[in-house]
């Protein structure tokens, strides 16, 4: 991944080439024995930007007639910067042109927190024509090999055309066995093409846009392609974020999601370790593989603090039963039993999944809110672990239906009944009496969570609730202070933590809404899932059709959309969303 700034050069702030939680360079920029003045961007892509600039042949022209394309290119990690001079003089001309390089090395999250250190690095070889750096660590090696001519003189003859390249290509060597070796290091094959589906109009430019962002959100691994979970923040392995984009393109991406399945069982917990939030059989939260990680400063190398991401590995796998047969169930039947056993011991006597951070370092909030101020009461106030939320017991429900499908006998029923009480349950529980909605989550104390959220919507996938109460639920979310005209809220505007650009407490979320989506058409609730399909459209071609992570909350008769403004984008969730209304809107759009 490149990080480009909008003046055609890179020059540090956030900007620079990432690859696997790392930058490796920070700057990049050309400097030329003549003024270059910036014109503008010549072309944007979703893998490369090229910019125009202009100068002088000689001091003597009374026009610029040189010109100069820089261009940008980004390819299976690898960055391929390219120079090109076109000379509309007379006369021939003569420059010199060196490329100024800052080699880095910063761990992700010392960008995200803005703690910046200069690193140790060796340099191994350096030429005309080739440069290599290396910053060994106890963990890792980091290597940067450069292609190309760092400075060079350039003659450009009348009428004529000159370029430069030069690559960037990062490599990372684990040091110690590993997750992130087993996953990440050895000779990954190439990354499958990625079919386009076939839409017209709105539908159609949105799903191509869709489809250029997932093949660029495609990681390489020893298990096949893995999509990250969003550029730049989330460039790694995320179990939450990976399952729901197999909910929500499974039918259309078979294959990515049997490899999702296949990284996310392979990385389960098999041992206990509060520091990362491990216990036997959770799936992992994310894995990260900068060094900050694999020193251990930070609990993320494989950090497991996901309340839902187990019931959702068996959510999947299930859907993935119904659609490509039951040979799923032998390949992955060991880390199924692993993710059930987990399950037995987790839920509380009600039967509910909860959360309660025991890492001193972790993440505090588990679900998909897992901001700090997200599980709020109506009142601002905060509520108190363990939590249960609730659609976290949605995908409970909806795991406990594919246990009952891959276990026989006795213990199949054992599930069913699991099923039932956890049904029964959560309709007593989370249903608001006075609200004719259901609850946020049950808290610490037994209380409901009773902000009005978009939470609830999830359950209109599963039929943990009767149909009666799904539309109530269902037109509960497309009133004024929920629905936006571009989107739902994550959190309704009458409650006192709304903030139309807080991260959860007022923001839309498109996948949050393409879940909603889904529901609506399971439900049959068709005007319904047309409107809010509609208004999501309209939001993707407000943003160049690419929905990003999140934007702002702000009603639609307000100016435009308020953009949320360290929003990942593309985002792995934010892409299947652009699948799901396709879906619901292709039949309006022929």
């Amino acid at each position: 991944m490149a990080l480009i700034g909008d003046d055609g050069f890179v020059r540090g702030d956030i900007q620079g080439l990432y690859f696997m939680d790392t930058r490796f360079v920070g700057k990049i920029v050309p400097h030329i024995s003549k003024e270059l003045a910036f014109l503008g961007i010549k072309e944007k892509k979703t893998d490369s930007i090229s910019f125009w600039f202009t100068s002088k042949s000689n001091p003597n022209s009374i026009d610029n007639d040189l010109l100069c394309i820089l261009s940008y290119k980004i390819k299976d990690g690898v960055l391929t910067v390219k120079s090109e001079f076109l000379n509309y003089s007379p006369f021939d001309t003569e420059f010199q042109i060196s490329f100024v390089i800052d080699y880095t090395f910063d761990d992700i999250f010392e960008i995200r927190g803005n703690r910046l250190k200069a690193k140790k690095f060796d340099t191994l070889s350096s030429s005309k024509e080739n440069k290599a750096v290396l910053r060994a660590t106890e963990n890792a090696d980091y290597f940067l090999k450069v292609k190309g001519p760092l400075r060079k003189k350039v003659r450009v003859a009348s009428k004529a055309k000159e370029e430069i390249n030069i690559s960037f290509i990062p490599t990372i060597t684990f040091k110690k066995n590993s997750v992130e070796r087993s996953i990440f290091e050895g000779h990954p094959g190439k990354l499958p093409s990625v079919a386009l589906p076939n839409f017209d109009g709105k539908v159609g430019q949105l799903v191509r846009r869709s489809v250029e962002d997932l093949r660029m959100l495609l990681l390489k691994t020893n298990y096949g392609a893995f999509p990250a979970a969003g550029l730049p923040w989330f460039s790694t392995i995320f179990g939450r974020d990976s399952l729901i984009f197999a909910l929500q393109t499974m039918e259309i991406y078979p294959e990515i999601t049997h490899t999702i399945l296949k990284i996310l069982a392979a990385t389960q917990a098999k041992v206990e370790n509060e520091r990362v939030d491990a216990k036997i059989g959770k799936i992992v939260h994310e894995i990260r593989v900068g060094e900050l990680s694999l020193s251990g400063k930070i609990p993320f190398g494989a950090y497991y603090g996901s309340v839902d991401a187990t019931p959702l590995f068996l959510m999947v796998i299930g859907e993935y039963a119904k659609h490509y047969g039951t040979s799923i169930f032998e390949e992955l039947g060991e880390s199924i039993n692993l993710a059930a056993e987990f399950l037995a011991r987790a839920v509380n006597k009600r039967g509910y999944l909860t959360y309660e951070s025991k890492s001193k370092d972790g993440l505090s909030n588990q679900g998909w809110k897992d901001s700090g101020n997200s599980i709020v009461f109506k009142n601002g106030k905060m509520a108190e672990p363990p939590i249960a939320l609730v659609e976290v017991q949605v995908y409970l429900y909806e795991a406990y239906k594919t246990l009952i499908s891959f276990y026989n006998g006795e213990r199949s029923q054992m599930y069913l009944r699991n099923a039932k009480r956890l049904k029964e349950h959560f309709n007593e529980d989370f249903w608001m009496k006075d609200e004719k909605f259901l609850a946020l989550a049950i808290d610490g104390n037994g209380e409901q969570v009773n902000s009005i959220t978009s939470n609830p919507g999830h359950c209109l996938i599963s039929d943990i609730i009767d149909d009666d109460r799904a539309k109530i639920i269902a037109e509960r979310l497309m009133k004024s202070d929920m629905f936006t005209g571009w989107g739902i809220r994550t959190m309704s505007s009458l409650m006192a933590a709304y903030n139309p650009i807080s991260y959860h407490n007022g923001t839309v979320w498109p996948h949050d809404n393409s879940i909603m989506l889904m529901g609506m058409k399971r439900r049959g609730f068709f005007d319904m899932a047309r409107k809010l399909s509609n208004a999501l459209l309209d939001a993707a071609e407000y943003f160049d059709w690419r929905l990003p992570e999140l934007f702002g909350g702000n009603d639609r008769s307000d100016d435009g959309i308020i953009p949320y403004p360290i929003a990942c984008s593309p985002q792995l969730w934010s892409v299947g969303a652009g699948f799901v209304i396709s879906k619901i809107l292709r039949r309006d759009q022929q």
